[in-house]
Protein backbone atom coordinates (compact mmCIF):
# COMPACT_ATOMS: atom_id res chain seq x y z
CA UNK A 1 0.00 0.00 0.00
CA UNK A 2 1.61 3.33 -0.94
CA UNK A 3 1.14 6.61 1.07
CA UNK A 4 2.27 10.07 0.05
CA UNK A 5 2.50 12.85 3.14
CA UNK A 6 1.72 16.13 1.90
CA UNK A 7 2.45 18.89 4.40
CA UNK A 8 0.80 22.77 3.66
CA UNK A 9 1.60 25.52 5.84
CA UNK A 10 -1.22 28.29 5.41
CA UNK A 11 -2.13 31.04 7.88
CA UNK A 12 0.18 29.29 10.59
CA UNK A 13 -1.74 26.01 10.50
CA UNK A 14 0.17 22.95 8.96
CA UNK A 15 -2.30 21.00 7.37
CA UNK A 16 -1.33 16.90 6.42
CA UNK A 17 -3.27 14.99 3.89
CA UNK A 18 -2.37 10.99 3.58
CA UNK A 19 -3.08 9.25 0.28
CA UNK A 20 -2.87 5.61 0.21
CA UNK A 21 -2.90 4.11 -3.46
CA UNK A 22 -1.40 0.65 -2.86
CA UNK A 23 1.92 0.81 -3.55
CA UNK A 24 5.41 0.48 -1.68
CA UNK A 25 6.98 3.78 -0.54
CA UNK A 26 6.34 6.70 1.66
CA UNK A 27 7.00 10.20 0.37
CA UNK A 28 7.17 13.55 2.60
CA UNK A 29 7.13 16.70 1.35
CA UNK A 30 7.90 20.02 4.01
CA UNK A 31 6.70 23.38 3.63
CA UNK A 32 10.05 26.11 3.06
CA UNK A 33 11.76 27.15 5.71
CA UNK A 34 10.91 30.70 6.39
CA UNK A 35 13.74 33.27 8.46
CA UNK A 36 13.81 36.32 9.71
CA UNK A 37 15.58 39.76 10.11
CA UNK A 38 16.61 41.75 12.67
CA UNK A 39 18.07 45.25 12.18
CA UNK A 40 19.60 47.10 15.41
CA UNK A 41 21.16 51.03 15.22
CA UNK A 42 23.67 50.99 18.23
CA UNK A 43 25.21 54.24 16.86
CA UNK A 44 25.24 56.72 19.55
CA UNK A 45 23.78 59.99 17.42
CA UNK A 46 22.76 58.59 13.97
CA UNK A 47 19.39 57.38 12.33
CA UNK A 48 20.07 54.18 9.95
CA UNK A 49 18.09 52.59 7.43
CA UNK A 50 18.88 48.96 5.83
CA UNK A 51 18.16 48.27 2.37
CA UNK A 52 17.94 44.43 1.74
CA UNK A 53 16.85 42.62 -1.24
CA UNK A 54 17.58 38.80 -2.62
CA UNK A 55 20.84 38.86 -4.70
CA UNK A 56 20.72 37.86 -8.82
CA UNK A 57 23.18 38.51 -10.43
CA UNK A 58 21.31 38.52 -13.59
CA UNK A 59 19.13 41.80 -12.14
CA UNK A 60 21.26 44.28 -10.63
CA UNK A 61 18.53 46.82 -11.07
CA UNK A 62 16.21 45.18 -8.78
CA UNK A 63 14.70 47.35 -5.98
CA UNK A 64 15.55 47.44 -2.45
CA UNK A 65 13.12 47.04 0.61
CA UNK A 66 13.96 49.60 2.95
CA UNK A 67 13.54 49.64 6.79
CA UNK A 68 11.78 53.01 8.70
CA UNK A 69 14.30 54.82 9.54
CA UNK A 70 15.97 53.74 12.99
CA UNK A 71 16.87 55.99 15.81
CA UNK A 72 19.59 55.45 17.83
CA UNK A 73 18.60 52.14 20.11
CA UNK A 74 16.10 51.42 17.72
CA UNK A 75 15.29 47.81 16.06
CA UNK A 76 13.57 46.46 13.35
CA UNK A 77 12.33 42.84 12.86
CA UNK A 78 10.36 41.67 9.65
CA UNK A 79 10.18 37.69 7.77
CA UNK A 80 12.08 37.44 4.81
CA UNK A 81 9.21 36.44 2.64
CA UNK A 82 8.06 39.65 3.64
CA UNK A 83 10.75 41.54 3.19
CA UNK A 84 12.32 40.24 -0.06
CA UNK A 85 9.62 37.50 -1.31
CA UNK A 86 11.90 34.62 -0.53
CA UNK A 87 11.59 33.07 3.21
CA UNK A 88 15.24 31.76 2.86
CA UNK A 89 17.25 33.52 -0.13
CA UNK A 90 20.47 31.99 -0.34
CA UNK A 91 22.81 34.85 -0.57
CA UNK A 92 21.34 38.67 -0.32
CA UNK A 93 22.44 42.45 -1.33
CA UNK A 94 22.36 45.11 1.76
CA UNK A 95 22.39 48.65 1.64
CA UNK A 96 23.02 50.85 4.43
CA UNK A 97 22.24 54.40 5.11
CA UNK A 98 23.17 57.06 7.73
CA UNK A 99 21.54 60.40 8.06
CA UNK A 100 22.48 63.44 10.61
CA UNK A 101 19.60 64.71 13.34
CA UNK A 102 18.88 68.36 12.22
CA UNK A 103 18.52 68.92 15.81
CA UNK A 104 22.09 67.76 16.59
CA UNK A 105 22.28 70.42 19.91
CA UNK A 106 19.58 68.17 21.69
CA UNK A 107 19.20 64.72 22.94
CA UNK A 108 17.63 61.87 20.85
CA UNK A 109 14.07 62.63 21.32
CA UNK A 110 13.41 66.00 22.93
CA UNK A 111 13.82 67.82 19.50
CA UNK A 112 10.27 67.95 17.95
CA UNK A 113 9.61 65.51 15.00
CA UNK A 114 13.17 64.18 15.00
CA UNK A 115 14.20 65.73 11.26
CA UNK A 116 17.21 64.24 9.49
CA UNK A 117 19.05 66.34 7.09
CA UNK A 118 17.54 64.67 3.45
CA UNK A 119 20.98 63.54 2.21
CA UNK A 120 22.85 60.80 3.83
CA UNK A 121 26.37 61.28 5.32
CA UNK A 122 26.95 57.36 4.68
CA UNK A 123 25.69 55.01 2.19
CA UNK A 124 26.82 52.20 0.65
CA UNK A 125 25.91 48.43 -0.75
CA UNK A 126 26.89 45.37 0.23
CA UNK A 127 26.18 42.72 -2.64
CA UNK A 128 26.24 38.83 -2.46
CA UNK A 129 26.53 38.28 1.21
CA UNK A 130 25.83 34.19 2.09
CA UNK A 131 22.89 33.47 3.74
CA UNK A 132 20.93 30.12 3.57
CA UNK A 133 23.13 29.35 0.74
CA UNK A 134 25.18 28.77 4.55
CA UNK A 135 22.59 28.02 7.56
CA UNK A 136 19.00 29.20 7.40
CA UNK A 137 19.10 31.44 10.94
CA UNK A 138 15.66 32.37 12.97
CA UNK A 139 16.94 35.77 12.53
CA UNK A 140 19.80 37.11 10.43
CA UNK A 141 20.76 39.57 12.20
CA UNK A 142 22.55 42.98 10.93
CA UNK A 143 24.21 45.81 13.99
CA UNK A 144 25.18 49.04 13.10
CA UNK A 145 27.65 50.46 15.99
CA UNK A 146 28.61 53.71 16.14
CA UNK A 147 31.26 55.02 14.53
CA UNK A 148 32.87 58.16 13.89
CA UNK A 149 30.79 60.77 11.56
CA UNK A 150 31.09 60.16 7.61
CA UNK A 151 32.00 56.33 8.56
CA UNK A 152 29.98 53.34 9.56
CA UNK A 153 30.73 50.06 10.91
CA UNK A 154 28.46 47.08 10.60
CA UNK A 155 27.98 43.74 12.07
CA UNK A 156 26.56 40.75 10.27
CA UNK A 157 24.91 37.54 11.62
CA UNK A 158 27.52 37.50 14.85
CA UNK A 159 28.30 34.88 15.85
CA UNK A 160 27.08 32.21 13.30
CA UNK A 161 27.96 30.40 10.26
CA UNK A 162 26.74 33.45 8.07
CA UNK A 163 29.72 34.95 10.19
CA UNK A 164 31.99 32.27 10.22
CA UNK A 165 31.66 32.19 6.24
CA UNK A 166 32.24 35.88 5.83
CA UNK A 167 35.41 35.65 8.05
CA UNK A 168 36.70 32.86 5.68
CA UNK A 169 35.55 34.75 2.78
CA UNK A 170 38.26 37.33 3.34
CA UNK A 171 35.71 40.49 2.22
CA UNK A 172 36.31 41.98 5.73
CA UNK A 173 39.18 42.82 7.12
CA UNK A 174 40.21 43.91 11.25
CA UNK A 175 40.03 42.26 14.07
CA UNK A 176 36.07 42.60 14.61
CA UNK A 177 35.57 41.27 10.64
CA UNK A 178 33.08 43.77 10.46
CA UNK A 179 31.62 45.66 6.90
CA UNK A 180 33.02 49.21 7.24
CA UNK A 181 32.01 52.03 4.87
CA UNK A 182 33.07 55.81 4.48
CA UNK A 183 31.62 58.44 2.62
CA UNK A 184 28.75 57.84 -0.03
CA UNK A 185 28.25 55.91 -2.98
CA UNK A 186 27.69 58.12 -5.73
CA UNK A 187 24.52 56.50 -6.66
CA UNK A 188 23.32 56.97 -3.29
CA UNK A 189 23.66 60.82 -2.89
CA UNK A 190 20.55 61.57 -3.81
CA UNK A 191 18.53 58.77 -1.59
CA UNK A 192 15.91 60.73 0.76
CA UNK A 193 15.41 59.29 4.22
CA UNK A 194 12.34 56.97 4.93
CA UNK A 195 9.63 57.79 7.44
CA UNK A 196 10.77 57.53 10.89
CA UNK A 197 10.30 54.12 12.91
CA UNK A 198 7.10 53.83 14.62
CA UNK A 199 7.10 54.79 18.21
CA UNK A 200 5.64 52.12 21.12
CA UNK A 201 5.29 52.56 24.97
CA UNK A 202 7.35 51.97 27.52
CA UNK A 203 5.42 52.14 30.36
CA UNK A 204 4.58 51.22 34.54
CA UNK A 205 4.31 51.83 37.59
CA UNK A 206 6.31 53.28 40.88
CA UNK A 207 4.58 52.46 44.04
CA UNK A 208 5.43 51.30 48.10
CA UNK A 209 5.89 48.02 48.74
CA UNK A 210 2.05 47.88 50.05
CA UNK A 211 1.01 49.29 46.49
CA UNK A 212 0.56 52.55 47.57
CA UNK A 213 1.42 54.84 44.00
CA UNK A 214 4.10 57.27 44.18
CA UNK A 215 3.68 60.41 42.16
CA UNK A 216 6.39 63.09 40.80
CA UNK A 217 9.07 60.29 40.43
CA UNK A 218 11.64 61.24 37.50
CA UNK A 219 11.66 58.25 34.75
CA UNK A 220 14.12 58.55 32.11
CA UNK A 221 15.57 56.37 29.21
CA UNK A 222 18.77 56.11 27.47
CA UNK A 223 19.47 54.26 24.27
CA UNK A 224 22.95 51.15 24.17
CA UNK A 225 25.63 51.66 21.68
CA UNK A 226 28.08 49.59 20.94
CA UNK A 227 31.66 50.61 18.93
CA UNK A 228 33.09 47.06 18.33
CA UNK A 229 32.54 43.44 19.60
CA UNK A 230 32.82 42.59 23.14
CA UNK A 231 30.72 41.31 26.13
CA UNK A 232 26.99 41.56 26.31
CA UNK A 233 25.67 45.34 27.36
CA UNK A 234 25.02 45.23 30.84
CA UNK A 235 22.57 47.23 32.69
CA UNK A 236 24.56 48.64 35.38
CA UNK A 237 24.32 51.76 37.71
CA UNK A 238 26.97 54.12 36.39
CA UNK A 239 28.17 54.45 39.84
CA UNK A 240 28.55 50.46 39.63
CA UNK A 241 30.74 50.55 36.18
CA UNK A 242 34.11 49.02 36.35
CA UNK A 243 37.37 48.31 35.00
CA UNK A 244 35.75 45.12 34.28
CA UNK A 245 32.94 46.31 32.04
CA UNK A 246 33.03 46.12 28.47
CA UNK A 247 34.61 49.11 27.29
CA UNK A 248 33.28 49.13 23.85
CA UNK A 249 29.52 49.48 24.94
CA UNK A 250 27.23 51.17 27.26
CA UNK A 251 24.44 53.42 27.38
CA UNK A 252 24.62 57.24 25.92
CA UNK A 253 22.91 60.61 27.39
CA UNK A 254 19.13 60.50 28.51
CA UNK A 255 17.11 61.23 25.58
CA UNK A 256 13.83 61.32 27.05
CA UNK A 257 12.23 61.73 30.77
CA UNK A 258 8.76 62.09 32.30
CA UNK A 259 7.89 61.86 35.86
CA UNK A 260 4.85 59.75 37.34
CA UNK A 261 1.34 60.59 37.76
CA UNK A 262 -1.02 60.05 40.28
CA UNK A 263 -1.68 56.84 39.86
CA UNK A 264 2.18 56.31 40.05
CA UNK A 265 2.62 55.47 36.38
CA UNK A 266 4.25 56.63 33.14
CA UNK A 267 4.52 56.01 30.07
CA UNK A 268 7.30 57.22 27.17
CA UNK A 269 7.04 56.41 23.48
CA UNK A 270 9.78 55.15 21.42
CA UNK A 271 10.24 52.69 18.73
CA UNK A 272 10.58 49.23 19.19
CA UNK A 273 14.27 48.27 20.77
CA UNK A 274 16.19 48.24 23.43
CA UNK A 275 16.87 51.14 26.26
CA UNK A 276 17.68 51.46 29.92
CA UNK A 277 14.72 52.96 32.07
CA UNK A 278 15.72 55.04 35.10
CA UNK A 279 14.39 56.34 38.34
CA UNK A 280 15.35 59.17 40.76
CA UNK A 281 14.13 61.24 43.28
CA UNK A 282 15.38 63.38 46.50
CA UNK A 283 13.12 61.79 48.57
CA UNK A 284 13.09 58.16 47.75
CA UNK A 285 15.23 55.03 46.57
CA UNK A 286 13.91 52.52 44.48
CA UNK A 287 14.26 48.62 43.67
CA UNK A 288 15.45 48.37 41.49
CA UNK A 289 16.67 51.70 40.14
CA UNK A 290 17.56 51.04 36.64
CA UNK A 291 16.06 48.60 34.38
CA UNK A 292 16.65 47.33 30.85
CA UNK A 293 13.93 46.92 28.71
CA UNK A 294 12.59 45.92 24.92
CA UNK A 295 9.90 47.90 23.84
CA UNK A 296 7.11 48.09 23.61
CA UNK A 297 6.73 46.88 27.56
CA UNK A 298 3.81 48.04 29.44
CA UNK A 299 4.49 46.12 33.01
CA UNK A 300 7.48 47.55 34.74
CA UNK A 301 7.33 47.79 38.03
CA UNK A 302 9.68 49.46 40.51
CA UNK A 303 9.21 49.79 44.52
CA UNK A 304 9.88 53.20 45.96
CA UNK A 305 11.36 53.30 49.85
CA UNK A 306 11.41 56.50 51.63
CA UNK A 307 14.75 57.96 52.31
Amino acid sequence: MSQTLRMIATSGLTVVFVLCQGCPGTSFTSPPVQTGILVTNLSKQFYAAVGLREHDSSNDAASFFLTPLLAPGAAFRSDFVDAVGDGCPGSVDLRLLLYRRINDDVPIGLDPGEEVEQTPIVAGELLDVPYCDITPLVDFTIAVWDAPEGSARVKLAQGTGVDDALRASGRFSGPDFAWELDGVEPALTDDAPPPLAPSVPIAGRVTLADGTAISGVGVLLRTPFRTRLGAPIECVLPEDASQSDDPDAGYGDPINFTTTDANGAFSLDRPTGGYQVEFFSDDFTFRPAVICVEAPVAVIQSIAEPL
